[in-house]
């Protein structure tokens, strides 16, 4: 995800290559992370808007992009469960990524859209933030970082583009990066033009839109703290590899975090048919009670987590469901806290274990 270390809240991940490490990142991106549902118009019958609309992130995702990861980062900030974890403990690097950015990525983004499109690595992530921003300053540190930057209009709105990275401002409070192409994509889908994501066909599972208002509508709280959409297709199969082999009939995958008195955790796949959701719940319940995925995850301090998850086979879906309780918490955030730091390269994750 080349974009992403430019302008988000946090530094870029590598994808973990093992089996039972694929299991964990999935546990931990979820858990590391109150928006209306998008009303997914037809742009054919509502027709190109005047003035962009950025009140809805995630319907500004276009077409042609395989992973949507929706983070509220207000929520994050609020919960007890998260809010330690997110500020860089180190001042000075947390100044110089302030500098680097042009806004302090933990206390001036209020939501983030991440955006994978089906190039994977080989693309830049597409990032469609919103907060309190000086624009003047994020543009100026893109020209900083790329000297080279020309500026430019598209739909009358102020971008900047360097080789395959550029920036666009939608609004005082929402800009987006990723290749200059895409940004183009979000600004006409802030105007109602171009084609969705939640629209964009995919074969008998249907548009992703559907799979996610139906897990916004199945938890019990309204507002997850981290939402994630994935359309799962010969690339994404190629790319995970023998990690964790992804069933051919898997289509769509989506998850949702809400942070309460309690974490929650809900994750739905959609297959093609009804006994190849039954193998791979199996398959899934068979690598929770693994011995040595429990163990790698007692290393990371989130057995609590895994002990709790559940996982069934309901027709063509296969559902997971983890609850945390709040007497659990400390032991969580802990852990969350210790991981987040691992991953900028502060301390060794080996250092705790519950």
């Amino acid at each position: 995800m080349r974009a992403a270390p430019q302008f988000c809240p946090t530094e870029g991940r590598r994808p973990w290559v093992s089996g039972r490490a694929a299991l964990c990142g999935l546990v931990l991106a979820a858990g590391c992370a109150a928006w209306q549902e998008p009303a997914f118009e037809t742009p054919a019958k509502q027709g190109p808007r005047d003035k962009p609309d950025d009140s809805d992130l995630a319907a500004l995702v276009p077409a042609g992009v395989e992973t949507v990861i929706e983070v509220d980062m207000e929520a994050l900030r609020r919960s007890p469960w998260t809010a330690e974890a997110l500020p860089d403990p180190d001042a000075r690097m947390r100044d110089r990524k302030t500098a680097a950015l042009g806004y302090d990525g933990v206390a001036d983004v209020d939501r983030i859209v991440y955006a994978v499109t089906t190039a994977g690595v080989a693309a830049p992530t597409i990032v469609i933030a919103q907060g309190r921003f000086q624009t003047a300053n994020v543009e100026a540190a893109f020209r900083d970082r790329w000297a080279n930057a020309t500026p430019d209009k598209w739909r009358g709105l102020t971008t900047l583009a360097s080789g395959e990275s550029a920036l666009g401002t939608l609004s005082p409070r929402t800009f987006c990066s990723g290749a200059p192409a895409q940004v183009h994509a979000v600004i006409d889908r802030a105007f109602n033009v171009g084609a969705s994501y939640w629209d964009q066909a995919n074969g008998p599972a249907g548009p992703p839109g559907t799979l996610r208002r139906e897990l916004l509508a199945a938890a019990r709280f309204t507002s997850p703290a981290v939402l994630a959409t994935v359309v799962v297709d010969d690339q994404l199969r190629a790319r995970v590899g023998d990690a964790f082999p992804l069933p051919r009939e898997l289509r769509q995958v989506a998850a949702r975090v809400d942070l309460g008195l309690s974490l929650d955790l809900q994750a739905v796949g959609h297959l093609d048919d009804a006994s190849a959701a039954a193998a791979l719940a199996q398959r899934l319940s068979a690598l929770l009670s693994d011995r040595m995925t429990r163990m790698a995850l007692a290393v990371l301090g989130l057995s609590e987590l895994v002990q709790s998850v559940q996982v069934s086979a309901d027709g063509t879906e296969v559902r997971a469901h983890a609850t945390v309780p709040p007497e659990r918490r400390q032991q969580v955030s802990a852990a969350l806290r210790i991981l987040v730091q691992a991953l900028r390269g502060q301390v060794d994750p080996r250092v705790t274990g519950s």
